[in-house]
């Protein structure tokens, strides 16, 4: 079998280009990943936020009359109460807005490995992942250093991963792209 990398001549590119009408319409495919950079930087705005809400809940607590004490107990009490917090945070606007402030921010979006948007049940799976991301110690987020395509463990698990944010400007470019 041999396979021809030759660059065919222009006339070969102009005769094949007549007989075959061109697509305008972009195949779905893989987004590039969006840069470790972007994510990083919407993960500290995310935790803002979430530290942000966490304090504001203790703040209630503490208005509302409860005792803020150093034991074995409190210290869980904090902790699942910080894990309850975190998991509605990502779950609630994983799922009902398909991405976080952070993500807003940075302007990313999910999305899936088949390029399509992604399902309510990928969506359910990744803000699952984030706590298995995070309840590691942050393997899971740290996990994209070395991982070949920059994957996260809620990324491998949902089968979507964040890419730059395609604008209706960016579709109208990569069709008048894809016409010449």
């Amino acid at each position: 079998m041999v396979i021809d990398v030759s660059v065919p001549s222009e006339a070969e590119t102009h005769s094949h280009a007549q007989s075959q009408p061109e697509q305008t319409i972009p195949q779905p495919g893989l987004y590039p990943v969006a840069p470790i950079d972007d994510r990083r930087l919407a993960g500290l705005v995310d935790l803002g936020c979430l530290l942000f809400a966490y304090g504001g809940f203790l703040m209630l607590f503490g208005s509302l009359g409860g005792q803020f004490t150093l034991s074995k107990l409190t210290a869980v009490v904090y902790t699942t109460t910080f894990a309850i917090v975190y998991l509605q945070y990502f779950t609630l606007f994983t799922i009902f807005g398909g991405t976080t402030p952070g993500m807003m921010l940075r302007n990313l979006q999910v999305t899936s490995f088949s390029g399509e948007p992604p399902t309510p049940r990928q969506m359910l799976l990744r803000s699952m992942g984030y706590m298995l991301s995070a309840g590691t110690f942050f393997l899971g987020f740290l996990w994209s250093m070395w991982d070949e395509d920059q994957l996260t463990w809620h990324d491998r698990l949902s089968r979507t991963y964040l890419s730059a944010t395609q604008t209706f400007a960016d579709l109208q470019t990569s069709s008048v792209a894809h016409g010449r």
